[in-house]
């Protein structure tokens, strides 16, 4: 792990053990709410109406933006499905070490991209259903 990316300076590293959830639907942000994968397997399971949508977060990934932007809690279950070392930041010192590094603000964009587009989908299903119920 010596050869890690200098903008990790500005985050804490966690190491979390397998199978151990890190937070639910509904669970409050917390004080270090953004996280990026060094090394693990992470799932995230966000719920739709009738089952779940996975996906499978592997090293250089971004995760947890969405609910700190949006100020609300958290809006999918995470969990690592084996021992993963993150490093996680404080929103303000997330946009720090993004702001050094055009590598971490592409991962975020990447990031961030995909779940927007997983909401989408299922907010406009709902949105869909409920123009249908109106008429």
């Amino acid at each position: 792990m010596d050869n890690l990316p200098s903008y990790l300076q500005y985050g804490a590293e966690k190491i979390v053990a397998s199978r151990n959830v890190m937070y639910s639907p509904g669970d409050p942000i917390g004080d270090a709410p953004v996280s990026y994968i060094v090394a693990g397997l992470v799932k995230v399971q966000y719920p739709m109406r009738d089952s779940f949508f996975t996906l499978w977060l592997h090293p250089d990934s971004v995760f947890g933006l969405i609910e700190p932007l949006a100020e609300c809690g958290r809006l999918c279950l995470v969990q690592p499905m084996e021992r993963t070392i993150l490093y996680q930041w404080p929103l303000e010192d997330f946009f720090t070490a993004a702001g050094v590094s055009w590598e971490l603000a592409l991962l975020a964009t990447t990031g961030l991209t995909r779940e927007l587009r997983i909401l989408n989908a299922e907010f406009g299903e709902r949105l869909e259903h409920l123009e249908r119920s109106k008429r």
